[in-house]
């Protein structure tokens, strides 16, 4: 066999004290046709065959982030960076508005997100007060980390239809000052009013935000995203496969559903698995606490949304933010088993943060997967060794506790909610270290073999994609990272390591 591409001087690298001899990758089209030792290489190379020197780098199977939000990504970037990186405290935010708004022109919106409320000095969002200080003339939004609370200045407040006189709408909550009773510019929850007065992106601006997100993600090894956002509806599916033709996304994409538009989708004959290797039809989206703006959600409507979806042939995805939706998730999977002869196949518990010793048992006979988010622990981390106690902080992210019960588990960012980095992401799975050099118990760690796992193949599976990529055997599709340094992975390595080359069907999309 002569191969299109070989991938060779690999480092020899060995996962918790065993030797991996990997070499020599082969390549044919756009599948793994060999991995193994570099004695067959004369036998692989043929007077077409291209060969790659990897220059003592290790080869790694592409990176899967598994629950993400991308074209939320690509949108982040038209906004202000207001990151802990980027601020400290209230006074940054205004300079970086008023430095802003001399490059913004009067018919748009002045736009920041990523301010993370617990990593600022005054551990709050500015006031439209201190933001009419800074920019009095564009109307500007600030969003914070989470999505579920922004700050708006005084023009802004008045775009949106937010005066004195105003009373809350359904999932919306306007703070206000406790002296005089005007609206302070919070305003938390899912507005529909703040939607409705906020001018879309132009074409040329989410087009220029996802080429900048596509570049990050190739530059960070990730060959494939799953989009899990609820809101999803068909006019995204459509608006994907148009990205995907253009060009504007390099990464396979598999986009979840939202269980609002299931009628959309099953009218049009479109399930879980619809679609191709490059933009494929994920799972269905069932987060009755944001879609409905209720955190707790009626029983007997969770229990319906599920079977629908089930019955129109949709993998189910449960959005589990906490316990109270961990057990109800728990009784709607059930309600599905008790109630349909079709099987369930790998329904999910997207984030799973805290999971109590005594509902172990139940996750693991309900076959689920929870999809976790590393770069989220580390982040939040200290917020929870400062809230709960000692035994309880032995339930926050239980990885090893879903190891021991059987219960399988795949690692994510989402982004841009955290980072989108997996070698943080996995050194924290590792180590359990957490900002602030802090460090959660250390019973709950995995090894390295499994965070890597956690990062491919896990997130493959959970996909039902398994039989495509999310590993170097022969067959797979040849999704792969190239990661600069050598000898033994430690810990350490992850902090230190660097991707160098990103291939995606066995072409080079990125390079260092």
């Amino acid at each position: 066999m002569n191969a299109d591409l070989l991938l060779c001087n690999l480092a020899h690298h060995g996962f918790d004290n065993q030797s991996i001899p990997l070499e020599l990758i082969a390549i044919q089209g756009n599948r793994i046709a060999y991995a193994g030792s570099s004695d067959a290489l004369a036998d692989l190379k043929g007077p077409a065959t291209r060969v790659l020197d990897c220059q003592g780098g290790l080869v790694l199977p592409g990176f899967n982030d598994a629950h993400c939000h991308p074209l939320a990504f690509a949108v982040s970037k038209n906004y202000l960076d207001c990151s802990p990186l980027q601020v400290a405290g209230i006074e940054d935010i205004l300079s970086a508005l008023r430095k802003q708004a001399l490059v913004t022109s009067q018919q748009q919106w002045l736009r920041g997100a990523q301010i993370d409320v617990s990593a600022i000095a005054e551990k709050r969002l500015p006031t439209r007060w201190e933001l009419d200080g800074a920019v009095p003339d564009l109307p500007v939004l600030l969003v914070e980390r989470s999505g579920q609370q922004c700050a708006l200045n005084s023009l802004a407040l008045t775009r949106c239809g937010i005066d004195d006189a105003v009373t809350d709408a359904e999932n919306e909550r306007i703070e206000r000052d406790p002296c005089s009773g005007k609206p302070s510019g919070i305003v938390s929850g899912n507005s529909a009013r703040i939607a409705r007065a906020l001018p879309p992106l132009t074409d040329d601006q989410v087009e220029a935000g996802l080429r900048q997100a596509n570049q990050e993600f190739l530059a960070l090894g990730i060959t494939s995203l799953q989009d899990t956002s609820w809101s999803n509806t068909h006019h995204h599916w459509e608006s994907w496969q148009v990205f995907k033709q253009r060009g504007l996304l390099t990464p396979r994409l598999t986009m979840m559903a939202g269980y609002d538009s299931l009628t959309e989708f099953s009218d049009r004959g479109l399930r879980t698995g619809s679609g191709d290797v490059q933009l494929r039809l994920g799972a269905m989206k069932i987060a009755l606490d944001e879609s409905r703006g209720s955190h707790m959600p009626a029983q007997a409507d969770l229990n319906y949304a599920a079977l629908e979806a089930h019955l129109a042939g949709f993998q189910l995805a449960f959005h589990v933010p906490d316990v109270e939706l961990l057990q109800m998730s728990l009784r709607a999977l059930a309600f599905v088993r008790s109630t349909s002869v079709k099987e369930c196949s790998r329904p999910r518990f997207e984030h799973c943060p805290v999971c109590p010793p005594a509902l172990l048992p139940a996750v693991a006979e309900s076959r689920a997967i929870v999809v976790s988010q590393p770069n989220l622990l580390h982040q939040t981390g200290p917020e929870y060794l400062e809230q709960v106690t000692a035994e309880q902080l032995k339930w926050v992210y239980p990885y090893r506790s879903f190891f021991n019960h059987g219960i399988r588990l795949a690692f994510s960012s989402d982004c841009p909610l955290t980072s989108c980095a997996p070698f943080p992401a996995m050194q924290t799975a590792t180590t359990r270290r957490v900002a602030q050099g802090m460090r959660l118990p250390a019973n709950e760690q995995l090894t390295l073999a499994e965070a890597l796992d956690l990062y491919t193949a896990a997130g493959a599976y959970a996909a039902g994609e398994d039989h495509e990529k999310g590993s170097l055997s022969i067959g797979q599709l040849a999704d792969l990272v190239v990661v600069h340094g050598s000898g033994r992975i430690t810990p350490e390595y992850f902090a230190e390591a660097q991707v160098v080359m990103t291939l995606i069907d066995g072409q080079l999309v990125w390079v260092k």
